[in-house]
């Protein structure tokens, strides 16, 4: 096979790759959308993403060895295509429910896609581009999981969210034929041809087991029956998973290329990796969106940083990696990482758009030397080993992003519920101690209640506080039973003078009007014109009672302009501290990892 034929084959190799990578991230920016088109609430609505992934994470090692004993490049055929098929479907899908189904089957595809690369790779440019090859796919995966949002948020400024998905039809067609024109077909001849579908059942338990428990956990109760039982199917399946493993002859997750430390560090820190990229991709997406009430292009602008740093850490980190131990980049990349994710808690509703973005490169950057985790991971397995090794550490890094999805939108999810009983409180505060009619008190209570209403639609704020000031101000507008303005302010000084002379007016109007019924003197042509200066008289007061109306609708307005000032920056205080912890967590967990750097490239001599 001539060189442009395996140059051509491997970019179709990477078009496909990156494109099962970006579906991981991409949907991120637009489930606001989503949870407004057809009205559902975030956790339903993080089906979306978390079943996609998490659909990667059972599946992607299962297909390793299906690839191995089948034909790799057979199997890769047929991960575009139903890869291709599915997107379609979910561009089609007009419920929430059809969505996720389709997103089951897509992620299906996408766990096709991804391990494969790498001993196709290998198999086109040889063992001794091992290097090069994983360094391409580091920074195209990596890229494309950041990328995702930025890449969604322009579809979605100039089209629809369903074009997200639409988008990966043209690909995966142009994937497709590049796949079939340059490459060729290989397997692992020492591999059985067993396959262990019950080590298979046994993962997708444990992981859907974990996931389900606690992304639901808080809507139906850590200690309801369900969420129990949900955990317990987890612990059993591992259990029984870890047994399987050890027995069976062609185990889906081989354990004994755990014996080897940098393969085992590796994988774990490449789980980590994937539950980092969530809070800038989803996260962080979440606050820009939902509390900032920017719109998703803008959003995307502001992440888009952090897919640039990755651009720049991933070569740089490969570069540096020909003088300086893995261990050390990683190492490295770990705290840079959990440094940028603890400075987005200082991030708050006013904090400027710059700072935001020097976190997201900061964080990016980072990324880019955890990265460093997928080269270093199957460098002393053997030849044969690297399929399954390369599926079971991109596995890792999707049920870091699935364990990450659930994890992080049940804490947002439980801190953002706590502000809101925070902000409802302080709003009832402020409408009863002002001067307000009945009825838009009666108004403001129902609709602050209805806008900061405790349930799993948990961040979709910004458009019913919208609505919510709308209908309050249309209450504010009637005059019926207008309270009198507060004492000691300007408005009360202007209604008790106004209030004088409305009293005046009318006892001189009083008083003209008795003199106009006394009859008309001989030689005092002067009472003519009493009656016409009654009628002025009356038009006189009439104006000045809708001017103490005027008053009193200025004065309840400055009322409501001043409660609502209150209101919406306790809102924008509460919130932005619901996100604190979220990013302090992440940031937390990627640190507490930085020891298994030491472990990488520090190789066990134990037979495998």
């Amino acid at each position: 096979m001539t060189k442009g034929r395996k140059i051509i084959g491997f970019i179709g190799l990477i078009l496909a790759m990156f494109m099962g990578a970006l579906d991981a991230t991409i949907v991120n920016i637009a489930l606001p959308d989503i949870m407004e088109d057809l009205h559902t609430g975030l956790t339903d609505t993080s089906w979306v993403a978390t079943i996609y992934v998490l659909a990667m994470a059972v599946f992607i090692i299962t297909v390793s060895k299906l690839a191995d004993i089948y034909g790799r490049k057979l199997v890769m055929l047929m991960g575009v295509l139903i890869f291709g098929i599915f997107s379609f479907a979910c561009m089609m899908a007009d419920s929430l429910s059809m969505l996720i189904a389709f997103r089951l089957f897509q992620g299906i595809g996408g766990a096709i896609l991804t391990p494969i690369v790498f001993p196709m790779g290998i198999e086109l440019f040889g063992k001794q581009n091992t290097s090069r090859i994983t360094a391409t796919m580091g920074a195209f995966s990596a890229l494309a999981a950041a990328g995702g949002p930025v890449i969604g948020g322009l579809i979605i400024h100039w089209t629809t969210y369903h074009w997200i998905f639409g988008i990966n039809v043209p690909i995966a067609i142009l994937a497709f034929l590049m796949i079939l024109f340059g490459t060729k077909e290989s397997y692992d001849q020492t591999i059985s041809k067993n396959i262990d579908w019950l080590g298979m059942i046994f993962l997708t338990c444990t992981l859907g087991g974990l996931t389900f428990g606690l992304l639901e956990g808080r809507e139906y109760g850590w200690t309801s029956q369900i969420i129990i039982s949900s955990f317990i199917i987890s612990v059993v399946g591992l259990f029984f998973l870890i047994l399987v493993e050890r027995k069976v002859k062609s185990p889906i997750i081989e354990l004994s290329l755990f014996k080897e430390k940098t393969f085992t560090s590796s994988s774990i820190i490449y789980m980590v990796f994937g539950l980092a990229i969530i809070v800038p991709s989803l996260i962080l997406n979440y606050f820009l969106q939902n509390v900032q009430g920017y719109s998703a292009l803008h959003s995307a602008y502001l992440i888009i940083p952090a897919s640039l740093a990755i651009m720049i850490g991933m070569p740089l980190a490969t570069k540096m990696y020909q003088k300086i131990s893995a261990r050390l980049l990683i190492s490295i990349g770990l705290i840079i990482t959990s440094a940028g994710l603890s400075m987005l808690s200082l991030i708050k509703y006013n904090t400027s758009q710059g700072i935001i973005i020097c976190c997201n490169i900061i964080i990016g950057l980072g990324l880019g030397f955890m990265a460093m985790a997928l080269t270093s991971s199957v460098k002393y397995l053997p030849v044969n080993k690297t399929g399954i090794g390369s599926g079971i550490v991109n596995a890792s890094r999707y049920i870091g992003q699935a364990v990450g999805m659930a994890l992080l939108v049940t804490i947002l999810n439980s801190n953002v519920n706590t502000a809101k009983v925070q902000i409802k409180e302080t709003a009832y505060t402020q409408i009863d101690e002002r001067v307000l009619s009945t009825q838009v008190k009666k108004v403001a209570k129902k609709e602050i209640s209805k806008t900061f209403k405790t349930t799993k639609n948990s961040t979709n704020i910004s458009t019913k506080q919208n609505n919510m000031i709308k209908q309050i101000k249309k209450a504010a507008q009637k005059t019926d039973n207008l309270p009198i303005p507060k004492k000691g302010s300007s408005y009360r000084k202007i209604y008790d003078a106004n209030e004088l002379l409305i009293n005046g007016t009318e006892s001189i109007s009083s008083n003209v009007s008795q003199l106009a019924g006394v009859p008309q003197l001989a030689g005092v042509p002067q009472l003519a014109g009493v009656s016409q200066l009654a009628g002025s008289l009356k038009v006189i007061s009439d104006g000045q009672t809708e001017l103490g109306t005027a008053i009193k609708l200025l004065a309840q307005k400055d009322e409501l302009t001043s409660a609502f000032k209150v209101i919406i920056k306790e809102k924008n205080k509460q919130l932005s501290q619901a996100f604190d912890n979220v990013f302090i967590i992440g940031g937390g967990i990627v640190f507490i990892c930085t020891p298994l750097a030491l472990l990488t490239e520090k190789r066990k001599l134990s037979k495998l």
